[in-house]
């Protein structure tokens, strides 16, 4: 996979951050730190413009990672100081970013699911582990049949409504073609069955010792390294979803 181009980098800057438009240069500071461990720092002194700026740091991504932090950018953008662009310019640029990786924009959407998003919601979830074990349980169960559902349904597909949150990841799995089928190597495929087991346990334990509504009263998890590995697993599940939903619609 290529790194995407100088000039599409620098129309996706002109977008979001050119003069009092979109983000100022320390909000496209914290924003690059959810995406890149060495974000460069932005001195007082001799501040950068925010264009060369944005490039310089999207720049430095993986391409795998640049691409998913734009399409974040065009599917939900975070809050900015200055005007974003509206819906109807940021899908000119995600199909533009389409098109630059071989494939046709045709039917390319923005999504509701975002990498951010994923991780802000697993980050709420963490937040739970030291006063409630059972809360946090229950909302990395959340966290995972949410975006089943969506993947399911921006896929076309309706979603399994019975509540087994395993059938509904067996559903997801095969609208992605993840699974024994998927044409795997052996080590790929004992990951995938080994998220299918993980994906089972996080529904039997929140069927247990979650705190939904409607649980038999002192059925309650009280281990917090057993709920942590619970939230962590969801927010792993959940970001691979999400990453695999946009790769096999928008890059080549």
């Amino acid at each position: 996979m290529q790194s995407v181009a100088v000039p599409l980098l620098e129309r996706f800057a002109a977008q979001f951050c050119f003069g009092r438009n979109g983000y100022s240069l320390r909000e496209l500071e914290a924003l690059f730190v959810e995406y890149l461990n060495d974000v460069p720092h932005v001195s007082p002194s001799m501040p950068p413009t925010k264009s060369a700026y944005f490039c310089q740091c999207v720049g430095a991504m993986a391409p795998e990672t640049q691409r998913q932090f734009l399409y974040d950018l065009c599917d939900s953008p975070p809050p900015a100081t200055g005007q974003l662009p509206p819906d109807v310019d940021r899908l000119e640029l995600l199909h533009a970013l389409v098109a630059a990786d071989g494939k046709s924009p045709l039917g390319v959407e923005l999504s509701n699911l975002t990498v951010r998003g994923v991780r802000n919601q697993w980050f709420t979830a963490a937040s739970r582990l030291m006063p409630s074990p059972s809360s946090a349980i229950t909302a990395a169960r959340a966290l995972l049949e949410t975006t089943c559902k969506t993947v399911l349904s921006e896929r076309g597909e309706t979603p399994d409504a019975s509540g087994d949150l395993a059938r509904l990841y067996k559903q997801t799995g095969r609208s992605l073609q993840i699974g024994a089928s998927s044409g795997s190597s052996q080590p790929v495929h004992q990951m995938l069955n080994g998220l299918v087991q993980t994906v089972n346990g996080l529904a039997a334990l929140s069927n247990r010792g979650g705190d939904r509504h409607g649980l038999p009263a002192g059925i309650r998890i009280t281990d917090r390294s057993v709920a942590a590995l619970a939230v962590h697993a969801a927010g792993t599940v959940s970001l691979f979803l999400v990453q695999t939903h946009r790769s096999s619609t928008r890059a080549s």
